[in-house]
């Protein structure tokens, strides 16, 4: 099998694939079963991967309570009568630990091209772990506040590559009716980790030494351990090799993860339709791939994952998940630390709810469910302190506890899963790692954002404002909602190559529900000349576009 590239205009004379040489009499039924039990393979690979996100919500939950553990606090705070366990921490020390992870996920995603394009999706992962275990291990050994931001940093790049690559290759390994449900599992990861993060924090709290915090730290070893075991049986994205002109390695990835989910027809004709693609974009495209996502039609994809980027950080997200046992604390909720393992398990429930309507329902559905409900959250907790009768009362804190808990379920619900799976499958092959790098990053920089500026807003010794912080997510959710509604288009089912196909259509939002796609059948007819010949198939020469 060659592996040279064709030029567009000699696509017909695209070399057979020896995969499927022993076919000899041709079947135009095509068999394209899309159901999860006919890929359990790749749904295996999926949760596999998705299980170095763990450590990324593991993370989420455990440093919010590390700065309500007095453990911690003796060793990275100061004694504080204010407030009720008599040990704080200064609000910069506050922000720049909650903040660094999320400032060197922002720094990675400007690598995430380069690095994609010259390593592939799998090795980027790997790296990604690794740094990860280099970072948690200093977070264990370090009393320095210096070398703490530094680990911190050296943490968010490593889970800044891991995000964005494990989007990347699972969005190019998925067959389009399972992309939801995969990025389900995904997802499920990162609220597990949070999840089972701050019921670890919350068995330790009560340990007043430096084994508060480090036990939990040392929980975090397991799943890149699990990862770097796994990732070598793992096959490379059949898209990525494509790109690489390396036809014959991408059809075996493509046939393996497929699994006999397929046909070989509709295999062929899936492999016809990706190879197509690649050899578009590799001659549409300049020798400045990064400047590419700004041109023509891919500025408005560009815009659109950025868009969908900062959904999270938009709706209040990272107020909710990084502060969330301090906010119960300080605001005198009692035993802050069982609640917030509520509230986060009730999350975990809303996104195992989720899996119906990932599978079901359209991405724009569940978005504008999620952020909405969100956003009525925020405008409660607004409100709740906004009360003057009910200030310091035991009503305070049953409504903050019911409006987070409220908070997660739906924003795992809606938000959480979708947002990266929209951010996946939206860019152009050839510019998916920047793409999904910058969607990434400029939701980095903004929850960045919100860790740094959060502690003035809530900590008692700064603004003190509380609840009424809510009203600034309320307004932010509403500018998202409409964001929703009025732009994103729905790509449900669909293929990446026939999400390429709309874009470069220039379709307008609402259609793009009701688009029939031309380049499926062109790549069909190419695959029945590949596996039957010409004369058998009874096909005519058809231009490739």
């Amino acid at each position: 099998t060659s592996t040279e590239r064709v030029p567009v205009s000699d696509q017909k004379h695209a070399p057979t694939h020896e995969v499927h040489s022993s076919v000899s009499e041709p079947d135009f039924a095509g068999v394209r079963d899309e159901s999860a039990r006919a890929h359990l393979r790749f749904l295996w690979v999926t949760i596999l991967v998705g299980c170095a996100l763990l450590e990324y919500g593991f993370d989420q939950g455990m440093l919010g309570s590390f700065q309500a553990m007095v453990g911690f606090l003796k060793v990275f705070g100061y004694e504080d009568p204010r407030v009720p366990s008599g040990w704080n921490i200064a609000s910069g020390p506050q922000q720049i630990i909650s903040s660094f992870m999320l400032l060197g996920a922002f720094i990675s995603s400007f690598t995430t091209g380069p690095i994609g394009s010259y390593l592939g999706r799998r090795w980027c992962i790997l790296v990604g772990v690794i740094l990860l275990i280099i970072s948690n291990t200093i977070m264990i050994i370090t009393v320095d506040l210096g070398v703490l931001y530094f680990s911190r940093l050296l943490m968010g790049f490593g889970n800044g590559l891991i995000m964005t690559f494990t989007m990347v290759y699972i969005s190019e390994l998925a067959p389009g009716g399972l992309r939801g449900l995969a990025y389900g599992f995904m997802t499920t990861w990162v609220t597990a980790g949070t999840a089972v993060g701050v019921l670890i924090s919350s068995a330790t709290e009560a340990i007043d030494s430096k084994l508060c915090y480090q036990i939990p730290l040392y929980t975090l070893y397991a799943m890149p351990v699990v990862t770097i075991c796994t990732i070598f049986f793992m096959p490379e994205s059949p898209r990525w090799l494509l790109l690489k002109g390396r036809e014959e390695e991408a059809m075996k990835s493509l046939t393996w993860i497929r699994n006999g989910a397929y046909d070989p027809l509709t295999l062929q004709s899936e492999f016809e339709e990706m190879r197509l693609n690649a050899l578009h974009e590799l001659e549409s495209q300049s020798a400045w791939l990064f400047l590419d996502i700004f041109r023509g039609t891919n500025l408005r994809r560009t815009l659109l994952c950025i868009g969908v980027g900062l959904i999270n950080p938009a709706i209040g997200a990272m107020f909710v998940i990084a502060f969330g046992t301090y906010f119960f604390k300080f605001t005198g909720v009692s035993d802050p630390f069982r609640w917030i393992v509520v509230a986060q398990w009730i999350g975990v429930v809303g996104l195992l709810s989720a899996y119906y309507g990932l599978r079901m329902w359209g991405r724009r559905t569940m978005l504008l469910i999620g952020t909405s409900m969100c956003g009525i959250s925020m405008l409660f907790l607004g409100l709740i302190f906004s009360i003057p009768s009910i200030h310091g009362s035991s009503a305070v804190s049953i409504g903050v506890v019911f409006l987070f808990s409220w908070y997660k379920f739906w924003f795992n619900f809606g938000v959480a899963p979708t947002t990266y799976l929209v951010a996946g499958e939206l860019p152009a092959q050839n510019m998916r790692a920047y793409s999904t790098g910058l969607s990434t990053g400029s939701g980095f920089v903004f929850a960045w954002l919100t860790t740094f500026t959060a502690p003035y807003f809530i900590n008692p010794a700064n603004l003190n404002w509380g609840g009424k912080y809510g009203f600034i997510w309320f307004g932010s959710t509403i500018l998202v909602v409409l964001f929703v509604w009025l732009i994103l288009p729905e790509v449900q089912g669909r293929s990446l190559e026939e999400i390429e196909e709309m874009f470069d259509a220039r379709l307008p939002t609402k259609d793009f529900t009701t688009y029939v796609s031309h380049n499926a059948e062109i790549a069909r007819r190419e695959a029945e000349k590949d596996l039957y010949g010409a004369e058998k198939a009874g096909i005519e020469h058809a231009e490739r576009v």
